[in-house]
């Protein structure tokens, strides 16, 4: 690993909370809940904010959007970690610029995505990787994000990254253990995803969290991180609890996921509309089960 992946390790926690896009009913940005959500978030501690994810429906986004949703919250962030992915734009020739202006924005560190169709070719994907990695001023992560296809990154690709082209880790989303492990072999941050293998992830030595659940539950996803390190059989119930709570989370986030998030977040005290640009919708049946999960989890 050298100095950059140091310098990110040391700087990064565990624990990244994703941040959603409130948005207005006509479809534009929500600026004031944005701020009122992050700060809401920060309160909750979480070691890192990512502002432009799949979460923040990024893709739906223009680059001075995702920019200034960036900067906000770089702002307000005050000092802890901000992570962006700096290579969303559909012009594969304009990457390096969109890079570079968002590492102008004071985040921490850069993502990077597969960009549509180039992970064909490993090796390829590999070069882009490369060249886009030694290009960024700041330290970059790697995230296999599912609506860019295909997204996976080669195991023994994200190895060579890391050893040789300033890559200090990176966001699987394989959903196996299998495809964690083999990444986790290769060196790296590497952040887990996926809430079914969470638990187990962190015990094969996965470096963190970066899931959804975070995006309304991160005080949660740190409760189970927190725990999981520990030794004991209190940490350890504390642990495999946290792990159940998300794990229904997960299951009815995924009834609407953007949407859903946003409700949950109203249900935490700040209001945001459910408003999406994905085109996900909030059900009467998602809204209820959410207000559930919630009850069940807060109140009780």
């Amino acid at each position: 690993m050298n100095e950059s992946n140091l310098e990110l390790s040391s700087a990064f926690g565990a624990v990244f909370a994703l941040l959603l896009t409130p948005f207005t009913q006509t479809g534009a940005i929500d600026w004031n809940v944005y701020d009122r959500y992050v700060d809401w978030q920060l309160s909750k501690r979480p070691h890192g904010l990512f502002a432009s994810c799949g979460s923040s429906e990024m893709a739906f986004l223009t680059a001075d959007e995702r920019l200034e949703l960036t900067r906000r919250a770089v702002r307000r962030a005050a000092g802890t970690p901000v992570i962006a992915t700096a290579n969303v734009g559909t012009n594969i020739e304009e990457h390096e610029q969109e890079l570079l202006r968002m590492s102008e924005t004071g985040a921490t560190g850069l993502v990077l995505v597969a960009p549509p169709g180039l992970g064909t070719v490993p090796s390829q994907l590999g070069e882009y990787l490369a060249r886009m990695a030694e290009v960024s001023p700041i330290p970059v992560l790697l995230y296999e994000f599912p609506l860019f296809k295909p997204h996976f990154i080669d195991p023994a690709i994200y190895g060579q990254l890391v050893r040789q082209h300033r890559v200090a880790g990176i966001k699987d989303t394989t959903c196996t253990l299998e495809g964690i492990e083999a990444k986790i072999a290769q060196g790296g941050i590497v952040y887990q995803a996926n809430t079914a293998f969470m638990l187990d992830s962190i015990r094969q030595g996965a470096g963190g969290i970066m899931a959804i659940t975070s995006t309304a539950a991160s005080d949660i996803v740190l409760d189970l991180w927190n725990n999981a390190v520990l030794q004991g059989d209190t940490a350890e119930k504390a642990a495999v609890k946290a792990h159940q709570q998300l794990m229904f989370l997960d299951g009815v986030l995924c009834m609407g996921f953007t949407a859903t998030a946003k409700h949950l977040v109203c249900r935490h005290g700040i209001t945001m509309s459910s408003k999406t640009r994905s085109g996900a919708v909030l059900s009467a049946q998602a809204a209820k089960a959410i207000d559930i999960w919630y009850e069940s989890v807060y109140l009780t």
